[in-house]
Order: structure tokens, then sequence, then C-alpha cells
């Protein structure tokens, strides 16, 4: 059986902007990959409905799945209402549980939306109770095999909502996948207009370049992609990412 890494985000492209240079990298080195989303990105539009945006968003999110041949799984949440409640908890859970990955990528504890830190919460809790027999998650699942390592991506726009850097424990230089990343977001087509409706800006894409040139910077390289790994007690502490990527992964 191959080894198993989930990326669970809030949303439909907030994997690949933080966090997909990474993911490539794993498939290449024969990781089975798994990507989630909390919700459909049901308002992500200035012209559709909830509806229609939803099916929209869910086809581009499996479109940039097929990039490196990941597996995608919807949570069922819906765009700005998760909650950490017994519900989505019941939801991640059955997700956590379908993968059973010894990996999980999740948002950080500190963004700038509430749904990103939300999901944080919830993946972070189910990456540990998906194991335990009694919690039922309102479906018939199987529990998990093992408490996974569990990584946390840096902040959207690389700091937190007092402008700080996040404490990262470790990146990887993605220079090698770049533009199977930017692939991947292009995918998601819908939210280039939607990004310039809401945010200002019309260059998506070079938005991720120009993260990644910052995360690069800090790392000594050209691109790269930040984590912090999750030592709480439970948890593998030894970085699996240095361990699977091995020069790629810097330590800091």
């Amino acid at each position: 059986m191959k080894k198993r890494v989930l990326a669970f985000g809030a949303h439909p492209d907030d994997v690949e902007f933080m966090c997909a240079g990474t993911l490539a990298l794993l498939a290449k080195r024969g990781f089975e990959i798994h990507i989630a989303t909390m919700a459909g990105g049901e308002v992500g539009s200035n012209k559709l409905s909830t509806q229609q945006i939803r099916d929209k968003r869910l086809k581009e999110n499996q479109a940039s799945c097929d990039v490196i041949g990941a597996t995608y799984h919807y949570a069922g949440g819906y765009d700005l209402e998760v909650e950490y409640n017994a519900d989505y908890r019941r939801r991640t859970t059955r997700v956590v549980r379908e993968v059973n990955p010894i990996l999980i990528f999740a948002p950080p504890p500190m963004d700038y939306l509430i749904d990103h830190e939300e999901t944080s919460r919830l993946v972070r809790n189910s990456a540990f109770i998906a194991s335990v027999p009694n919690y039922d998650c309102g479906v018939p699942t199987t529990p998990t095999t093992q408490i996974p390592h569990l990584y946390y991506w840096n902040a959207m726009g690389l700091k937190d909502i007092f402008g700080r850097s996040l404490p990262l424990t470790c990146s990887v230089d993605i220079r090698s996948t770049l533009e199977t990343k930017v692939r991947m977001l292009q995918k998601h087509e819908s939210q280039r207009s939607w990004l310039k409706f809401i945010n200002g800006f019309d260059q998506y894409t070079q938005v991720l370049r120009d993260m990644a040139k910052e995360e690069g910077q800090r790392a000594g390289t050209t691109v790269a992609e930040g984590f912090i790994q999750h030592l709480g007690n439970g948890h593998p502490q030894d970085n699996l990412l240095k361990k699977a990527l091995k020069d790629l992964c810097q330590d800091y």
C-alpha cells in the first residue's frame, strides 16, 4: 500500500496556493496524494448562484487534482460558515478516516479568514480522534491506523492577522514543481475574476509566484513553501517531510 498524504483546505484553491508544490514532489516519490476541501466555494462568485459556483468549483478542484494524480474529497461544508462544532467535526473525521493518511497538511491556526482558522482546528482534532474507535462520526467508518504527522502551511500572504511572520519549522524547495503548482491553480478558472472583484488583483498566478519567491528568500533558494509541524502530545515528533524529501526540506 502506498503511503497516503492528505492536504485539507477550507476552500477550493487553498491547497494550490500554499502547498501544491510539496504535494507534487511527494507524488513523484510514490506517495498517494489526497486533497480535501471543507467547503465548496459557494460564495466565490459575483455572477453565478451558490449552486452554480459550487458545481463549477468542485469540478475545477477535481481538474487540479488530476494534474498530479491526486484524489479529491469534498467534506460537504458551506463557504463562510465553517464552524468548530459537532457536525463539521464529524464531516472532517469521515474524510480523514477514508484516507487514513500518514501525513496531513492543514491551514495554520491563525490566518486572514475565519474559515481557514476553523478548518485548522477541525483538521487538527480529527487527525487525532479519527483513530479513536468509539468516536462516532455519523456513518459507518473504520478508525485510522495511526495518528499522522501534521503540518500547517504558512498563512496567506505569509503573515498573521497582526502582520507577523509565523514560526515556521521547515521549508521545501519547490523549484522543480513550481510550474506544476501554477498549472494546478490555473484549473481554478473561476477564481481569477472573483479575486479581481473581491481583492482587487487580477494576476492570481503572480500572487502565487510572489509568495513562493518570498518564501524562497527565507529558505535560501529561489522558491519554496513553508510549514509548521504540529508537535503536540501524541503526534509523531520526527520530521517526515525531511525524511521523504531529504535536501529539498530545510529545518529552521
